[in-house]
């Protein structure tokens, strides 16, 4: 398993990190485990996870952070964050 840094985002809020996940966090973590298997097993590039309503993330990938592909996705969700945070300033 490979869980990716999100520089932008405060470590607290990285579900890989925490002790005590909900059930419902547990059921997303457990659905991103197994489409990266999935990838895993058919040769196939995976980066994948989601922020639940409280802002708390979890992704897996199996491809290098250095890749071009994740460097976009990285971007992408740091915008995706910025925008959230203009909605929600709690999440901050």
């Amino acid at each position: 398993m490979s869980n990716i840094e999100w520089e932008s985002n405060d470590k607290a809020k990285d579900l890989s990190l925490t002790d005590a996940p909900t059930m419902r966090q547990l059921a997303g973590m457990q659905l991103v485990a197994r489409m990266k298997e999935a990838a895993d097993k058919a040769g196939a590039g995976f980066v994948g996870g989601f922020i639940d309503e409280n802002g708390n993330r979890f992704m897996m990938s199996n491809i290098s952070e250095d890749d071009i592909q994740t460097q976009y996705i990285m971007e992408k969700l740091d915008e995706y964050k910025r925008e959230l945070e203009e909605d929600a300033p709690d999440w901050k």
